[in-house]
C-alpha cells in the first residue's frame, strides 16, 4: 500500500529569514501582529468539521482575545462566513477562499497551531501531513486515521464534539508542543514523503515488469 504523502522539500517549517516575509503575509489578511494564528487549509464542509471549527472558535475567543482562527479553503466562504458572523467572531477569523498550491507553504507558517476536524473516520485526510511536513501541532478529531497520521504526538477532541476541539485547541496554544511539532516534521519526512512513496511504486513496478511472459 501506497498512502496518502507529503512533498517534505516543499512543505517545512518557517525559516528564521523569513520572519519579515511572514509579517507581511499576516498583515496583508488583516491578522495583527501579536495574534496567534490557528490555521485550517482544506475544503470547507460539514464532512470536514468547518461548522463545528467555526462553532469552537467562539469558545476560544471567549477565553482568549490573542487568538486568530486563519481559514483557507472553499467552497462556501459566504455560507461560513456568515456563521462566523451569525456566531458573533467574524473578528476573530478570516476565510482567504481557495489557496493556490503555490502559495499553501506560505500561508501555513503564518500558523501556530495547525487544526484538521474532519470528521469522517476512515477516509484520508492529506492536510494533516502538510501541517506535519510544517513542523505544526496538530489538533484533530480522534480517529483511526488521525491517530495512523499523528500518533503520540496528535493533541486529540472528541470526534463530533465543537466544546471538546475547543479544548484541545486552547491547550495546544497554551502549551509548549515544539517537541511534538518536531517529531511530527521527522515521520513526515522518514515515513509520508514523495520519495518514499516513489520508492514504493518503483519496487511495485520492478517486481511485475520482471516477471515471465505469460503463455496464453
Amino acid at each position: 500500500p501506497v498512502p496518502d504523502c507529503v512533498d517534505t522539500a516543499f512543505f517545512y517549517p518557517a525559516r528564521e529569514e523569513e520572519k519579515a516575509d511572514v509579517a507581511r503575509l499576516k498583515a496583508s489578511v488583516g491578522i495583527p501582529a501579536e495574534q496567534k494564528v490557528v490555521a485550517y487549509l482544506g475544503l470547507l464542509a460539514h464532512y470536514q468539521g468547518t461548522d463545528l471549527l467555526i462553532r469552537s472558535a467562539t469558545q476560544v475567543a471567549a477565553r482568549r482575545d490573542d487568538v486568530h482562527f486563519l481559514i483557507m479553503g472553499f467552497p462556501a466562504v459566504d455560507h461560513y462566513r456568515q456563521l462566523a458572523q451569525d456566531l458573533g467572531v467574524s473578528g476573530s477569523v478570516t476565510f482567504t477562499g481557495k489557496v493556490p498550491y503555490q502559495q499553501a507553504r506560505a500561508f501555513l507558517a503564518l500558523g501556530d497551531v495547525a487544526v484538521a476536524p474532519k470528521l469522517s473516520a476512515t477516509e484520508g485526510c492529506g492536510k494533516i501531513l502538510n501541517y506535519m511536513a510544517m513542523g505544526l501541532p496538530v489538533v484533530a478529531f480522534d480517529t483511526p486515521v488521525s491517530r495512523e497520521y499523528l500518533g503520540a504526538q496528535g493533541i486529540y477532541a472528541r470526534p463530533g464534539d465543537a466544546d471538546s476541539l475547543a479544548q484541545a485547541l486552547l491547550a495546544a496554544l497554551e502549551g509548549n508542543h515544539s517537541f511534538q511539532a518536531a517529531q511530527l516534521r521527522q515521520t513526515a519526512a522518514e515515513c509520508y514523503s514523495w520519495d518514499q512513496a516513489a520508492g514504493a511504486i518503483l519496487q511495485a513496478y520492478g517486481v511485475v515488469c520482471h516477471r515471465p511472459a505469460c503463455v496464453l
